[in-house]
């Protein structure tokens, strides 16, 4: 099989392609939820997002991120493109580094909602409110501080943040050993 010297193969490529289109899909049909207060919305593609990059590595990482955030709700693409190219590749390198290729299950689970607790709290709210800073300035509230909107997106996505991690466990926990395994 074809594989460049970053591990990834055209099945990873597919597979991370099937991934970002799942989470496109899931923002093209709408099924998002505005979060009061900020331009930003909530939705479940993290789901795919977080997953898909998990398994199939940085470069796959990279792929949903664009995917996942191409065509965001309320005009603010680039701060989403940024965010989830982010979190991609925060997935794609963590999962295998620090959480697949050093614990068993079920420890493993355990260490994938620390990493996909992480993807939201450290990389992804982060990235969006560095995002809209840096790209779509306009949209500030005045006298609202980067902290001040880190914290108001932090506070919504914890209903977000915890369906993610309790979906994406019970689906690593019933993949077989081998498919929990990263591609790259």
């Amino acid at each position: 099989m074809l594989q460049s010297r970053t591990g990834t193969t055209p099945i990873t490529l597919l597979i991370a392609g099937i991934f970002g289109l799942a989470a496109l899909a899931v923002v093209t049909a709408g099924i998002v939820l505005p979060l009061p207060g900020i331009e930003v919305v909530t939705d479940p593609r993290e789901i795919f997002t977080t997953l898909g990059a998990g398994l199939t590595g940085p470069v796959g990482g990279v792929i949903i991120g664009v995917l996942a955030g191409i065509n965001e709700p309320g005009g603010i693409r680039w701060a989403s493109i940024l965010a989830h190219v982010a979190g991609g590749l925060w997935m794609g390198f963590s999962y295998k580094m620090l959480v697949h290729n050093r614990f068993n299950m079920p420890l493993r689970i355990l260490g994938w909602a620390a990493l996909v607790l992480v993807y939201y709290y450290g990389i992804v709210s982060p990235g969006f409110v560095i995002g809209i800073n840096l790209f779509y300035p306009e949209l500030n509230e005045p006298g609202v501080s980067p902290l001040g909107q880190y914290l108001t997106l932090a506070r919504g996505v914890i209903p977000e943040a915890l369906l993610t991690v309790l979906v994406t466990s019970l689906v690593l926990a019933a993949l077989p050993r081998r498919r929990q395994r990263p591609l790259w």
